[in-house]
Protein backbone atom coordinates (compact mmCIF):
# COMPACT_ATOMS: atom_id res chain seq x y z
CA UNK A 1 0.00 0.00 0.00
CA UNK A 2 1.62 3.42 -1.09
CA UNK A 3 2.46 5.67 2.00
CA UNK A 4 -0.04 8.10 1.37
CA UNK A 5 -2.53 5.72 1.69
CA UNK A 6 -0.83 4.65 5.23
CA UNK A 7 -0.57 7.77 6.46
CA UNK A 8 -4.77 8.68 5.92
CA UNK A 9 -5.36 5.07 7.05
CA UNK A 10 -3.58 5.96 10.43
CA UNK A 11 -5.36 9.35 10.64
CA UNK A 12 -8.71 7.57 10.53
CA UNK A 13 -7.71 5.64 13.11
CA UNK A 14 -6.60 7.97 15.39
CA UNK A 15 -9.63 10.31 15.01
CA UNK A 16 -11.92 7.20 15.78
CA UNK A 17 -9.58 6.38 18.60
CA UNK A 18 -10.15 9.59 20.25
CA UNK A 19 -13.73 9.87 19.20
CA UNK A 20 -14.18 6.50 21.18
CA UNK A 21 -11.87 7.52 24.15
CA UNK A 22 -14.26 10.93 24.20
CA UNK A 23 -17.51 8.73 23.86
CA UNK A 24 -16.38 6.22 26.74
CA UNK A 25 -15.18 9.26 28.94
CA UNK A 26 -19.03 10.88 28.33
CA UNK A 27 -20.43 7.45 29.55
CA UNK A 28 -17.70 7.12 32.57
CA UNK A 29 -19.13 10.51 33.83
CA UNK A 30 -22.77 10.38 33.55
CA UNK A 31 -24.39 11.03 36.85
CA UNK A 32 -28.15 10.15 37.22
CA UNK A 33 -29.33 11.24 40.70
CA UNK A 34 -32.42 9.49 41.62
CA UNK A 35 -34.18 11.19 44.65
CA UNK A 36 -36.24 8.97 46.61
CA UNK A 37 -39.11 10.29 48.41
CA UNK A 38 -42.31 8.91 50.61
CA UNK A 39 -45.30 9.84 50.09
CA UNK A 40 -46.94 12.71 53.18
CA UNK A 41 -48.91 11.36 55.93
CA UNK A 42 -52.77 10.42 55.40
CA UNK A 43 -55.68 9.51 57.81
CA UNK A 44 -54.13 5.23 58.01
CA UNK A 45 -50.82 6.27 58.25
CA UNK A 46 -51.77 7.99 61.52
CA UNK A 47 -54.25 5.63 62.87
CA UNK A 48 -51.45 2.69 62.13
CA UNK A 49 -53.25 0.88 59.64
CA UNK A 50 -51.94 -1.21 56.65
CA UNK A 51 -52.83 1.62 53.60
CA UNK A 52 -51.42 -0.86 50.77
CA UNK A 53 -52.98 -0.26 47.27
CA UNK A 54 -56.40 1.70 49.39
CA UNK A 55 -56.11 4.79 47.65
CA UNK A 56 -56.34 7.21 50.41
CA UNK A 57 -55.39 11.22 49.74
CA UNK A 58 -52.83 13.36 52.31
CA UNK A 59 -54.24 14.45 55.60
CA UNK A 60 -53.46 18.11 56.40
CA UNK A 61 -50.00 16.73 58.13
CA UNK A 62 -49.22 15.03 55.04
CA UNK A 63 -50.21 17.92 53.20
CA UNK A 64 -47.90 19.89 55.33
CA UNK A 65 -45.18 17.50 54.99
CA UNK A 66 -45.16 17.73 51.09
CA UNK A 67 -44.27 21.32 51.08
CA UNK A 68 -42.03 21.09 53.31
CA UNK A 69 -40.14 18.29 50.91
CA UNK A 70 -40.62 21.16 48.47
CA UNK A 71 -38.25 23.18 50.82
CA UNK A 72 -35.68 20.14 51.31
CA UNK A 73 -35.72 19.91 47.33
CA UNK A 74 -35.11 23.88 46.91
CA UNK A 75 -32.40 24.38 44.06
CA UNK A 76 -32.91 20.91 42.93
CA UNK A 77 -33.24 20.97 39.01
CA UNK A 78 -35.51 17.90 38.15
CA UNK A 79 -35.07 16.92 34.56
CA UNK A 80 -38.60 14.63 35.71
CA UNK A 81 -40.81 13.28 38.30
CA UNK A 82 -42.08 10.02 38.55
CA UNK A 83 -44.88 9.03 40.84
CA UNK A 84 -47.16 6.03 41.62
CA UNK A 85 -50.43 6.25 40.57
CA UNK A 86 -51.84 6.06 43.74
CA UNK A 87 -53.82 9.75 44.84
CA UNK A 88 -51.06 10.47 47.82
CA UNK A 89 -48.31 10.41 45.86
CA UNK A 90 -49.31 12.23 43.20
CA UNK A 91 -50.42 14.67 46.06
CA UNK A 92 -47.21 14.90 47.52
CA UNK A 93 -45.39 15.31 44.04
CA UNK A 94 -47.65 18.78 43.10
CA UNK A 95 -47.33 20.03 46.41
CA UNK A 96 -43.45 19.29 46.48
CA UNK A 97 -42.67 20.68 43.62
CA UNK A 98 -45.94 22.50 41.35
CA UNK A 99 -43.59 23.39 38.45
CA UNK A 100 -42.97 19.92 37.10
CA UNK A 101 -45.46 17.84 36.03
CA UNK A 102 -44.63 14.54 36.95
CA UNK A 103 -45.80 10.95 35.46
CA UNK A 104 -47.29 8.46 37.46
CA UNK A 105 -46.31 4.92 36.98
CA UNK A 106 -48.42 1.87 38.28
CA UNK A 107 -45.84 0.14 38.70
CA UNK A 108 -44.52 2.06 41.77
CA UNK A 109 -47.58 1.54 43.35
CA UNK A 110 -47.68 0.05 46.68
CA UNK A 111 -48.40 -3.41 47.36
CA UNK A 112 -52.33 -4.85 48.09
CA UNK A 113 -51.99 -7.01 51.16
CA UNK A 114 -55.14 -8.94 50.44
CA UNK A 115 -56.98 -9.81 53.53
CA UNK A 116 -54.85 -7.52 55.95
CA UNK A 117 -55.58 -4.55 53.76
CA UNK A 118 -56.70 -1.92 56.43
CA UNK A 119 -55.36 -4.02 59.62
CA UNK A 120 -54.68 -2.26 62.48
CA UNK A 121 -50.89 -2.98 63.15
CA UNK A 122 -50.79 -1.31 67.01
CA UNK A 123 -52.41 -4.73 67.77
CA UNK A 124 -56.19 -3.94 68.03
CA UNK A 125 -56.13 -6.52 65.28
CA UNK A 126 -54.31 -8.75 67.40
CA UNK A 127 -55.41 -12.34 66.07
CA UNK A 128 -54.68 -10.86 62.14
CA UNK A 129 -51.80 -9.25 63.08
CA UNK A 130 -49.69 -12.48 64.25
CA UNK A 131 -51.45 -14.13 60.86
CA UNK A 132 -49.86 -11.11 58.84
CA UNK A 133 -46.72 -11.87 60.63
CA UNK A 134 -45.98 -15.68 59.93
CA UNK A 135 -47.18 -14.72 56.18
CA UNK A 136 -45.20 -11.82 55.44
CA UNK A 137 -42.09 -13.88 55.75
CA UNK A 138 -42.85 -15.95 52.67
CA UNK A 139 -41.92 -13.87 49.71
CA UNK A 140 -44.48 -15.74 46.99
CA UNK A 141 -46.89 -15.64 49.74
CA UNK A 142 -50.04 -13.80 48.24
CA UNK A 143 -51.56 -13.22 51.25
CA UNK A 144 -55.62 -14.10 49.91
CA UNK A 145 -55.92 -11.70 46.75
CA UNK A 146 -53.27 -9.53 47.42
CA UNK A 147 -49.52 -9.34 45.64
CA UNK A 148 -47.04 -11.34 46.83
CA UNK A 149 -42.95 -9.28 47.65
CA UNK A 150 -41.32 -11.27 44.86
CA UNK A 151 -43.99 -9.84 42.40
CA UNK A 152 -44.10 -6.45 43.54
CA UNK A 153 -40.47 -5.90 43.39
CA UNK A 154 -40.25 -7.43 39.57
CA UNK A 155 -42.54 -4.72 38.67
CA UNK A 156 -40.62 -2.27 40.65
CA UNK A 157 -37.88 -3.46 38.87
CA UNK A 158 -39.50 -2.78 35.91
CA UNK A 159 -40.01 0.58 36.22
CA UNK A 160 -36.88 1.62 37.82
CA UNK A 161 -35.51 0.46 34.46
CA UNK A 162 -38.11 2.36 32.38
CA UNK A 163 -37.01 5.40 34.38
CA UNK A 164 -33.27 4.85 33.64
CA UNK A 165 -33.82 4.15 30.40
CA UNK A 166 -36.03 7.42 29.62
CA UNK A 167 -33.13 9.64 32.13
CA UNK A 168 -29.39 8.93 31.56
CA UNK A 169 -28.38 11.83 33.20
CA UNK A 170 -29.49 14.71 35.45
CA UNK A 171 -31.69 14.43 38.56
CA UNK A 172 -35.09 12.31 39.44
CA UNK A 173 -37.01 12.50 41.89
CA UNK A 174 -39.24 9.13 42.60
CA UNK A 175 -42.13 10.02 44.74
CA UNK A 176 -43.71 6.55 45.69
CA UNK A 177 -44.51 4.19 49.14
CA UNK A 178 -42.70 2.85 52.47
CA UNK A 179 -42.71 -0.51 50.53
CA UNK A 180 -41.86 0.45 47.37
CA UNK A 181 -38.24 2.66 48.28
CA UNK A 182 -36.85 -0.36 49.74
CA UNK A 183 -37.14 -2.01 46.30
CA UNK A 184 -36.11 0.69 44.15
CA UNK A 185 -32.83 0.51 46.22
CA UNK A 186 -32.83 -3.39 46.53
CA UNK A 187 -33.02 -3.63 42.54
CA UNK A 188 -30.27 -0.24 42.25
CA UNK A 189 -27.94 -1.85 45.02
CA UNK A 190 -28.80 -5.68 44.10
CA UNK A 191 -29.88 -6.54 47.51
CA UNK A 192 -32.18 -9.48 47.93
CA UNK A 193 -36.09 -7.88 48.14
CA UNK A 194 -36.43 -9.46 51.15
CA UNK A 195 -33.58 -7.86 52.80
CA UNK A 196 -34.01 -4.89 51.62
CA UNK A 197 -38.11 -4.63 53.14
CA UNK A 198 -36.58 -5.83 56.79
CA UNK A 199 -33.74 -3.25 57.07
CA UNK A 200 -35.02 -0.17 54.68
CA UNK A 201 -37.84 2.00 57.19
CA UNK A 202 -38.13 5.00 55.48
CA UNK A 203 -40.62 7.59 57.59
CA UNK A 204 -43.16 9.97 55.60
CA UNK A 205 -40.98 13.09 55.42
CA UNK A 206 -37.15 11.22 54.81
CA UNK A 207 -35.59 11.36 51.08
CA UNK A 208 -32.62 9.21 49.76
CA UNK A 209 -30.28 10.34 47.42
CA UNK A 210 -29.27 7.54 45.23
CA UNK A 211 -26.45 8.57 42.65
CA UNK A 212 -25.70 6.10 39.54
CA UNK A 213 -22.37 7.31 38.00
CA UNK A 214 -20.87 4.92 35.11
CA UNK A 215 -19.32 1.82 36.10
CA UNK A 216 -19.03 3.36 40.14
CA UNK A 217 -21.13 1.49 42.65
CA UNK A 218 -23.99 3.44 43.59
CA UNK A 219 -23.70 5.71 46.67
CA UNK A 220 -26.41 6.76 48.95
CA UNK A 221 -27.23 9.45 51.01
CA UNK A 222 -29.97 10.37 53.67
CA UNK A 223 -31.07 14.31 53.88
CA UNK A 224 -30.93 15.21 57.26
CA UNK A 225 -32.81 18.14 58.28
CA UNK A 226 -31.89 20.20 61.29
CA UNK A 227 -34.87 18.84 62.66
CA UNK A 228 -33.05 15.80 62.87
CA UNK A 229 -29.65 16.41 63.70
CA UNK A 230 -29.24 13.34 66.13
CA UNK A 231 -29.48 10.97 62.89
CA UNK A 232 -25.61 12.36 61.98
Amino acid sequence: MPTKHLKKLAGALITLSLATLSLTAQAEDATLDVYLARHGQTAWNLEKRLQGATDNALNDTGKAQARQLGEKLKGVGFSAIYTSNLTRARETAALAVPDVASTPLPALAERSFGKFEGMFEDGRDAALGDEFKRRAGNPDDGLDGGESLNSQARRVATAVEQIRSRQATGSVLVVSHGGVTPLIMAHLLQVPASEASARIKQANDEVYLVRLRGQQAPQVWKLIGKESLEQL
